[in-house]
């Protein structure tokens, strides 16, 4: 797999794996070692340990609960080595550190996202009758709460257009300006093209004629213009413009069916106008089959 140098922005920040037992977080770790190596970054994977409720994590007296508690804590390090040797076969020259922390899976990788340039876990895929009941907690707190950009892989790992490509999602928002400039340094460090896509809504009996032609004229002197100062930055990436028109997040996740990743801002998901964070969000997580790289506005994100 070719390497690009890693963008000075982050420095030696490492990318951040949740890693589990699960078939998805596999997927996950996949996804972060290849990026990890694409930026020249070190790794780090981090696994939760969730103690049941009761449990003592570090007993201080001689008690059966002790013997349990060293068990489950072998296991979460067996969990570990495992991803470490994964990693280590994939991309034999790779930094990897390994490290496992006390806590709800959510709280913990948050915390592990202040300090990380890109936060990585996998997700499985839903059918539909579990995307219509399933919130997607994780994934959704992650993307609300955590620090730095989240990439959401789904499993298994979905077919991808060659040459690679990279869709972001462009309003004009602060955000979508946010998830451009992340969209661009990905592109520019996968060796993939950039799509940016604006979404319109247009009511049916509006949709034809002059008014459905200003709007297409309209929207692409907006995506030309959000896209022209990373142009001259990144002149090796290779752009195109597409309008689209419906929900965002379904209108997104059709155009990125098969792209390399899916970028957008996290305020509403690239501030859509009239969208609520919620709506957009879950259809998202839930749908886009490609990762999603949700950005966090430069000033900061809620606390968790």
């Amino acid at each position: 797999m070719p390497t690009a140098p890693a963008p000075h922005a982050h420095g030696r920040m490492p990318v951040v794996a949740g890693v589990s037992q699960s078939d998805a977080s596999r997927t996950g770790l996949a996804w972060a070692s290849d990026e990890a190596a694409l930026r020249q970054l070190p790794l780090r994977l981090v696994h939760a340990l969730e103690w049941p409720p009761g449990a003592d994590p570090d007993p201080h007296v001689p008690h059966p609960e002790r013997t349990w508690s060293a068990h489950f804590r072998s296991g979460g390090e067996a969990v570990l080595r495992e991803a470490v040797e994964f990693v280590h076969a994939r991309h034999p020259g790779l930094e990897v550190e390994a490290r496992s922390a006390d806590g709800p899976r959510a709280r913990v990788l948050v915390e592990q996202g202040a300090e990380a340039a890109l936060l990585v876990v996998g997700a499985k895929r839903l059918n539909v009758a579990e995307q219509l009941f399933t919130v997607s907690p994780l994934g959704v707190t992650l993307t609300a709460h955590a620090g730095c950009p989240v990439v959401v892989a789904r499993e298994p790992e979905h077919a991808v257009d060659e040459p690679p490509l990279v869709v972001v999602g462009v309003d004009g928002s602060a955000n979508s300006r946010d998830a451009m400039a992340f969209a661009f340094e990905e592109a520019a460090v996968s060796g993939a093209r950039l799509r940016a896509v604006m979404v319109r809504y247009l009511h049916r009996e509006r949709a034809v004629g002059g008014e459905r032609a200003d709007v297409e004229n309209r929207s692409r002197t907006e995506l030309s213009e959000a896209t022209a100062g990373w142009r001259e930055k990144y002149p090796e990436v290779e752009v195109d413009y597409r309008v689209r028109y419906g929900h965002p997040a379904r209108a997104l996740a059709h155009t990125a069916a098969n792209a390399r990743c899916l970028v957008v801002g996290s305020r509403g998901l690239g501030g859509f106008r009239g969208m609520l964070l919620g709506s957009v969000s879950h259809v998202l997580l839930h749908q886009a089959t490609c990762p999603l790289i949700v950005v966090p506005p430069r000033e900061g994100i809620a606390a968790y």
